[in-house]
């Protein structure tokens, strides 16, 4: 569980496969940004057993880091862009 030292967390992203969610999630703690990962209903049952979510999984940032994140990830998309 991540401490937010009080604060509340935004929801920067939903609905991700579990590659996706891994995939961001390894991103942004290596930019210093604390993550939550929530999954939906028995999605992280699931993703015990079978290695995936049906139900998607929502990333979740302390509310004064959300622009930051966002920008981090805008990076990506317009790299991918260009390597295509």
């Amino acid at each position: 569980m991540v401490d937010y030292n009080n604060e509340e967390g935004a929801l920067l992203l939903s609905g991700l496969s579990t590659m996706e969610a891994s995939i961001i999630i390894s991103k942004l703690k290596s930019f210093g940004i604390p993550v939550l990962k929530k999954t939906k209903g028995t999605g992280q049952l699931m993703e015990i057993y079978t290695g995936s979510n049906p139900y998607g999984t929502d990333i979740y940032v302390p509310s004064d880091m959300v622009e930051f994140a966002m920008e981090l990830l805008e990076k990506d998309e317009e790299t991918e862009e260009i390597e295509e």
